[in-house]
């Protein structure tokens, strides 16, 4: 299962249509006919304004199961493997973000974008961790991810010339808690600062951005 969402440049919308567009449901089944029609005029408006995407790859965690299953009947087996599969939850997620266009990039962007699709991923999916696959060379994610965002390293795939870092909490609620702290670090009084002027970015109803 995954989640994508396409990146948009306020900047590059012509500023007739700004006001105008708006995104549509998340929910298909909430969406009218009329809805439906405008579809087409918002893509063709903003096709211009994509930059890039950022996706959510979700899966399930392993467990390490340390129990002894020697004195368990193969009925008492079963019964237990078919709990297992019913309390099957994708949990985790793998993170991954692209900025296609040169000009938008090194503008703090990267640190919005991922706080704002961790904290959806969290508080609508039930994400409790995240990861992130990043090869060596690419010095400008380790530090957007190591130094902006908190991510630990916990492998490095020596054949890939992969570092592989995530971020990880109990339960999604307290993923949900440390992703708005670091929101209100890194993010916020940037955005307070910068309120009274044009933003090249705008996050739809971010849920960050209310306290």
């Amino acid at each position: 299962m995954f989640s994508t969402f396409i990146i948009l440049a306020r900047d590059l919308i012509d500023s007739s249509d700004v006001d105008s567009i708006q995104p549509p449901p998340c929910n298909k089944d909430e969406v009218s006919d009329n809805e439906k029609k405008i579809y087409p005029t918002l893509i063709e408006n903003t096709l211009n304004a994509m930059i890039g995407d950022i996706n959510l790859f979700l899966s399930e965690e392993e467990v390490d199961d340390d129990s002894n299953n020697d004195d368990l009947s193969n009925t008492d087996i079963q019964q237990q493997e078919q709990t297992d599969q019913s309390n099957e939850l994708l949990t985790q997620a793998e993170l991954d973000i692209m900025i296609a266009e040169p000009s938008h990039r090194h503008k703090n962007l990267g640190v919005e974008l991922v706080l704002t699709m961790m904290h959806y991923g969290a508080s609508h999916l039930g994400i409790k961790r995240y990861f992130v696959k990043i090869d060596e060379k690419n010095q400008s994610s380790l530090r957007l991810f190591k130094e902006k965002l908190g991510y630990v390293e916990y492998a490095y795939v020596a054949c890939f010339n992969q570092y592989e870092l995530e971020v990880r909490c109990e339960t999604s609620r307290q993923m949900i808690e440390l992703i708005e702290r670091r929101w209100k670090e890194s993010v916020k009084g940037q955005v307070e600062e910068n309120a009274t002027s044009s933003r090249l970015y705008d996050v739809y109803n971010c849920p960050l951005d209310s306290s």
